[in-house]
């Protein structure tokens, strides 16, 4: 992960005259970008950084980061290197991956010296250099040791097996997101009693629990979102009894309820078995 504070603005504009003509568009951006804050009543002028809270912000710091990371990976250090090299990047969060180690430690050096060069600094306590792969397991026991596993996207990817015991890599919601997850929930669920009749806030409910699914239930996954919807349900249960001063549901009723409004149930929406998706054509 980076920090935006201190984007160089001229470095961004003139990333963004590489794919945009019209120079008002450009001179709109560069005031957008010098705007200010505001800071106790004041308006405070900004010299570097992305504008914070803005709309424009998620796209501008998108783009720095496609000429300052993604084309120096894919035209400088892929190129370079010993074996395969694999880079993947969402918003400011990205895993990179190499065949020879020596490969992932020439990266890890130059990663800093390239952000610096353009006034990003690379977030140390999120940033590692592990092993994993094919024969990351097997190392690691021989060690005395756990396999190394690396959280990406709400995920924590670990280094499975398949029933013949072959590698495979497996992902299951992470236990921050997952404890996150919940507590939101929770907190949605208290609030919510004292607005909306109980039909609309089991409707509410489970349009929240499904859209949970939507994201995590993917191959590997099902016991991590069996357990997200089996506390939701119970955190569902404890706030709609205290609606008001009698319980609202036995557990009978609360099922029956459930049944009604169409509970959510854990099925693999996204299946990543290469295998099963090729058969599938």
């Amino acid at each position: 992960m980076f920090s935006f504070d201190k984007v160089n603005h001229e470095w961004m504009l003139t990333f963004l005259r590489q794919r945009i003509g019209d120079p008002r568009i450009i001179r709109l951006i560069g005031r957008m970008l010098k705007g200010g804050i505001l800071e106790e009543g004041l308006v405070k002028a900004t010299e570097e950084g992305t504008p914070q809270g803005s709309i424009l912000s998620p796209l501008l710091s998108n783009i720095y980061l496609h000429y300052v990371l993604d084309l120096w990976f894919s035209r400088v250090i892929g190129p370079r290197c010993r074996g395969e090299a694999y880079y993947f990047r969402f918003a400011d969060d990205f895993v990179a991956g190499f065949q020879y180690p020596d490969d992932a430690h020439r990266f890890m050096g130059q990663l800093s010296e390239r952000l610096e060069r353009f006034g990003l600094k690379l977030a140390r306590e999120k940033t590692r250099c592990i092993a994993f792969g094919r024969f990351a397991r097997g190392d690691a026991y021989q060690r005395g040791e756990k396999p190394q596993e690396f959280t990406f996207l709400g995920f924590t990817h670990y280094c499975g097996k398949t029933k013949n015991g072959h590698f495979k890599l497996k992902r299951r919601t992470s236990r921050k997101k997952l404890g996150r997850s919940l507590r939101e929930f929770s907190d949605w669920a208290c609030r919510a009693r004292h607005k909306m009749r109980k039909g609309e806030l089991l409707r509410r409910a489970k349009a929240r629990v499904q859209g949970h699914l939507n994201y995590y239930a993917i191959t590997d996954n099902a016991r991590r979102c069996e357990t997200y919807v089996y506390r939701a349900t119970h955190i569902l249960h404890k706030w709609l009894n205290r609606k008001s001063q009698r319980k609202a549901y036995t557990w009978a009723q609360f099922n029956q309820a459930l049944a009604w409004v169409g509970w959510p149930r854990v099925r693999i929406r996204t299946d990543l078995s290469p295998f099963r998706r090729a058969e599938a054509y």
